[in-house]
C-alpha cells in the first residue's frame, strides 16, 4: 500500500492511498501484477493527522480499478480536489 499527504488546497490536506487488491481472472494491463489497484482518498482541515476528517463518497466514473500505484494515486487526488472545489462553487 502506498499513500501520499498533500496539500493544504483550498484549506485541506489531501491523503491519497493505494492498495493491490487480488485479481480473479488474469489481468493483461496490470503490469506483470496478479491484481489491480484500488484508491482512496481521506480530507482533512487541520492536518493529515487530524482527527476530524471529512467523510463522504466520492464519484469517481466507471475507473475505479488502476493498473499501477501511480495512477490510483493521482486519480483519487484529482478527484478530491474537483471535490473540494464544488464545495467552494468553483468548477
Amino acid at each position: 500500500m502506498a499513500e501520499r499527504v498533500s496539500g493544504p488546497y483550498r484549506g485541506y490536506y489531501i491523503s491519497a492511498a493505494a492498495r493491490l487488491v487480488p485479481a480473479h481472472e488474469p489481468v493483461p494491463q496490470a503490469g506483470g501484477h496478479e491484481g489491480l489497484y484500488v484508491g482512496a482518498v481521506s480530507l482533512a482541515q487541520r492536518g493529515p493527522d487530524d482527527v476530524h476528517r471529512i467523510e463522504t463518497l466520492l464519484e469517481l466514473g466507471d475507473e475505479h480499478q488502476f493498473a499501477t500505484e501511480a495512477h490510483a494515486l493521482e486519480y483519487v487526488e484529482r478527484a478530491a480536489r474537483e471535490y473540494i472545489d464544488r464545495l467552494f462553487g468553483s468548477t
